[in-house]
Order: structure tokens, then C-alpha cells, then sequence
């Protein structure tokens, strides 16, 4: 084994070890996995580094929290590009900063790790998707590293895009199928294209059967007496055919969804996303934070930031998003959404809803919800000078912010007294 392979298999073990004596691990994490491009990739630099100047302006500030990167899918491209590897330079040079690859997805995408590595060899790792070996599986270290210990031993995924199209199913079978292997409970809720995982009479092929994965899972919680709730969104659902006859608990259910999954109301599924401590994604981050404010017997609180980063209309990601934060906010879920990249805009110009339309435009829905005290609208303007564009003078109630700006709704908690414990960044 090299020099460089040692050292990363102790440092790995180490977090582990760590993990299993039950220490709090005050640390932050994001997962990517589709294409990440240079707008992505520079603002993720800029706020990182406005958080690192934060906390060293703060005369009251403690060490930077570990803040470790899991790349998979298409997002390691941005390993092998000239310009976004130079940016991931300066992400490395951080303090605090870990990167960890999927060495099979990189290796079939002909990605080379040798330059970074050269550079940081201690702060970029490769590990293999389904390693037998927990310390050199990329799923189970990405779940052991985002849970804190045994009060917060359960985890979740938001599947947003349909099965075989894409490969983010995939990524979340694995990634919860992990977290069973290390005995922590799963939930999994599905939305928008994501309701097509549950699918009766899925045969795929060539390729993993999403169905028949999803209800190993549930089989496999069972079996080891873990908690395991499947859920997908009765609107994104019932627009796609499943919905067939109500519970009688005001739920419904379908002849086109598999068992083990529960349609259910955004509500239900926004309760749920307040209690899960760490909450995946194709792309979706996990902060740890602070929790000044809490007594050993408060209870476990999250807040919730919804990246808006698509454009609007074409798809229902920025519908889907709004939705889902209205919901959360519903729930008394302390909620912030940030238009950024495409996504602002939806804040651009005239939107005229045609005539006879009962659709909402957007700039109409987040009017409607803007006095929701749990719900906050912002918009980095970084976005808007990147295209030369302006957001639209009747949406004062979204709030312009910067690098810092971001920064402090990415690493803070909202409403300042440091109450949460977790906050689940989503991108739509």
C-alpha cells in the first residue's frame, strides 16, 4: 500500500473512531453530484471564504469547523477542467477543508485526482461507492461523517429526479442503504420527478432495479427493527396518476406505488424534514450549528435553505422549491430561500400569467407568501451582475445579499439565538 493510501485510510478510520466514541463532531458537509459549474463552483468559494473572515473577525470564535465536500456523478468534472480545478485549489488552501471523490464514479469519467493530490495530500481522498471496507466506502463515510452520534443516529434523502434518466436514485439507495449498514434509521421522501421511484413493476434492464432497491430497503430496516419511513408528495403524485383512493386518514394511496411507500401531504413530509437530523439530496449540504440557545432538555430543531438555482417555468423546480418552503414554514420550520444562478430569473422583468390561467406567476406566489414570519425570500446579486440584469422594483420583500450575506444564511442560525441544531441546505 503507498505512502499516501496509509494516510488516508487513518485518517478515515480516525473520523470514524471518533465517531463511535460518541464525540460531538462540530463539522459541516456537502454533497454534489451533478454538473458544477463555475458559477457554482465561485460562489461556493466566495462564501466560504466570507465565513472563514467572519470567524476571524470575531474576537469570541472558536476554531473553523471541518467542512468536508463529497463529489460524485458529473460534478467531479469539475476536477479535470482548468479553471474549476484552479478554484478548487483555493477552496483547499481553506482552513478546515476536506475533499472526498467516489473513485468509481470518477474513475469511469477518466478523472485524475494526481494534481490536487500533489498539492493537498491530506485533504483529498478517494473512496469507492460500495466498499465492503466501511472506512474506504464513500456512502457510509459521507453518513458517518454527517452524523453527530447516537441522539441523531438517522438520516434522509429528498429525490427530486426520476429513476434511470438519472442517476441521483442511485446515489440515494446507496447512500441510505449505508446508513442501515451502520444501524442508523432512514426516511426517504419523494418529490416532483422523484414520485417515480416507487413505481410498481420497474424493469430497468441492464441497470439496478430503483423499485425493487427501495423495497430492500424497507425489508432491511425491518429486519434490523430500524426506524424506515418512504413517503412522496401527494401533489408531485397524484399530477403523475398515482393517487387512486383515500386511507381514511385523509392520506392516499395508489395501485401504481409500491408498498412500502405512504403518499402523504406536504405537510406530513415538511414535519419530517424538521425532525431528520442530516437530510440529502442530489446536491444538498448539512450545517452543524452552534446551538447556544439550547438546554440538554430543549428539543432537536432544524432550519431549512432552499437554493432556487433553476429558471422558472420550464421546469417545477422553482415551484417545487417555494412549495416546499412554504410548507416547512407552515410547520413553524424556520425557512429561507435564496435565488441564485438561473434562478434569479424569476425575480426579472413582467411576468403575465395568460388569461383564464388559475397558475400562480412567480412573482405572485412569493408576494402571497411573504408575510409568513418562518419564511424569508433573498437574492444573491452576484447572479444578477453576472447577466446584466435587474430584479423587478416591485420585490422589495426579497431581500438583496452578497458573498457575506449568503454566508451568514448558509452558516447561521436564522432567527440568531443559535435554537437550531441543524440546517438542511437544498438546492431545486
Amino acid at each position: 500500500m503507498g505512502l499516501w493510501a496509509k494516510a488516508e485510510v487513518t485518517l478515515i478510520i480516525s473520523l470514524i473512531h471518533i465517531h463511535k466514541l460518541g464525540k460531538l463532531m462540530t463539522a459541516h458537509m456537502l454533497l454534489l453530484s451533478t454538473v458544477l459549474t463555475q458559477e457554482r463552483l465561485s460562489w461556493i468559494e466566495e462564501t466560504l471564504k466570507s465565513h472563514y473572515q467572519e470567524i476571524q473577525v470575531t474576537t469570541s470564535a472558536k476554531t473553523p469547523s471541518d467542512f468536508t465536500f463529497f463529489l460524485t456523478g458529473d460534478a467531479l468534472f469539475s476536477l479535470g477542467e482548468t479553471e474549476s480545478l484552479n478554484t478548487w485549489l483555493s477552496i483547499l488552501a481553506l482552513p478546515q477543508i476536506t475533499l472526498i471523490c467516489d473513485a468509481d464514479a470518477r474513475g469511469i469519467r477518466g478523472i485524475s485526482l494526481t494534481s490536487l493530490k500533489e498539492r493537498y495530500p491530506h485533504r483529498v481522498h478517494d473512496c469507492i461507492s460500495d466498499s465492503p471496507d466501511d472506512a474506504k466506502s464513500f456512502w457510509k463515510t459521507l453518513v458517518t461523517q454527517s452524523i453527530e452520534g447516537p441522539d441523531s443516529a438517522h438520516i434522509g434523502w429528498l429525490q427530486l429526479s426520476s429513476p434511470y434518466m438519472f442517476p441521483s436514485a442511485g446515489f440515494g439507495i446507496q447512500c441510505l442503504s449505508a446508513a442501515l449498514d451502520l444501524d442508523y434509521g432512514i426516511t426517504l421522501c419523494a418529490s416532483l420527478d422523484g414520485c417515480h421511484i416507487g413505481h410498481t413493476s420497474q424493469n430497468p434492464g441492464n441497470t439496478e432495479n430503483i423499485g425493487a432497491a427501495v423495497e430492500k430497503l424497507g425489508k432491511q430496516a425491518a429486519e434490523k427493527s430500524l426506524p424506515c419511513t418512504l413517503l412522496a408528495d401527494k401533489n408531485s403524485a397524484s399530477a403523475r396518476g398515482y393517487v387512486s383512493w383515500d386511507d381514511g386518514l385523509g392520506t392516499f394511496g395508489s395501485l401504481c406505488m409500491i408498498k412500502p411507500f405512504r403518499i402523504r401531504n406536504s405537510d406530513v413530509i415538511a414535519r419530517h424534514i424538521g425532525t431528520i437530523p442530516v437530510l440529502l439530496s442530489e446536491n444538498a449540504g448539512n450545517i452543524q450549528c452552534s446551538s447556544t440557545g439550547q438546554t440538554d432538555n430543549s428539543p432537536q430543531t432544524n432550519s431549512v435553505v432552499i437554493l432556487i438555482t433553476h429558471c422558472p417555468y420550464t421546469t417545477e423546480h422553482t415551484y417545487g422549491g417555494i412549495a416546499l418552503a412554504a410548507a416547512c414554514a407552515h410547520q413553524g420550520i424556520p425557512t429561507r430561500v435564496v435565488f441564485l444562478e438561473e434562478g434569479i430569473l424569476a425575480l426579472t422583468g413582467e411576468h403575465r400569467v395568460p388569461a383564464g390561467s388559475e397558475m400562480y406567476s412567480i412573482p405572485e406566489l412569493i408576494a402571497h407568501l411573504s408575510g409568513n414570519e418562518n419564511l424569508q425570500f433573498s437574492a444573491l446579486n452576484t447572479s444578477f451582475y453576472m447577466r446584466g440584469i435587474l430584479k423587478h422594483g416591485t420585490l422589495a420583500y426579497v431581500k438583496d445579499i452578497d458573498f457575506s450575506g449568503l454566508s451568514s444564511i448558509l452558516f447561521g442560525c436564522p432567527d440568531g439565538s443559535g435554537t437550531c441544531s441543524h440546517q438542511h441546505i437544498l438546492f431545486f
